[in-house]
């Protein structure tokens, strides 16, 4: 009787130990759903290619039924609880701080938490230009010659007596002169015109026109 007992026992002893090293070997075969790869998820009953992209998409996740936020159907989600576990969630990585030589990280962050803002810069001084002041070129002096001015200033005759008359083919320069508004320039240029056949001829001596001609016409005579 005890030596039955006693086999019953070591019976008992090995079908727990086989149940429970079955359980272990069974979770070891677990997928998390937190960790896995796309590649370890589509190995999973029920699961594609679209559908462990979703699983991953909505990580991180508390419970199996956590997969419903992922858009992951119920039918799928009852497939997959026997293959999958839900383990902690993967820490994400430290942000990388720049540091410089002797300062310290904590030193380094706090600088450009605080970074202060630019002044802004002073408005631009609008500088007027200076106006310079027009130049303005001499007055040219008229240098007027001696004949000019006597060959434009009239001439009353002095010498000629009222109804006395000049014959222009024979006067002399100096009595082409005593001839109104006629100078030196104009009774030289009256004796280079010679001969004249009627008065009016006169009038194609440079410098003599109608003007002139009508001052002088009652002084002058051809012969």
């Amino acid at each position: 009787m005890h030596l039955l007992i006693f086999f019953a026992g070591i019976i008992g002893l090995v079908f727990f130990l086989g149940i429970t090293e079955a359980c272990a070997q069974v979770s070891k075969t677990l997928i998390d759903i937190n960790t896995a790869s796309e590649k370890e998820l589509e190995e999973i009953k029920g699961v594609g290619p679209a559908t462990a992209k979703k699983i991953i998409a909505g990580r991180p996740y508390k419970s199996i039924d956590d997969l419903k936020k992922a858009k992951i159907p119920d039918k799928t989600i009852e497939s997959m609880k026997p293959y999958v576990k839900v383990g902690a969630a993967p820490a994400a990585a430290p942000t990388a701080v720049e540091t410089k030589p002797g300062v310290p990280a904590k030193a380094v962050s706090d600088s450009k938490q605080a970074t202060p803002a630019k002044p802004a810069a002073p408005p631009v001084a609008v500088k007027e230009a200076a106006k310079e002041a027009p130049v303005k070129a001499p007055a040219e002096k008229v240098k007027v010659s001696t004949k000019a001015h006597a060959r434009e200033k009239a001439r009353v005759p002095s010498k000629l007596a009222p109804g006395q008359k000049i014959n222009i083919n024979t006067a002399t320069k100096e009595e082409l002169e005593a001839l109104p508004e006629v100078g030196p320039v104009k009774a030289q240029a009256i004796i280079d015109g010679r001969p004249y056949k009627v008065p009016e001829d006169v009038m194609k001596v440079k410098g003599i026109k109608e003007g002139t001609f009508s001052k002088i016409k009652d002084y002058i005579v051809v012969k």
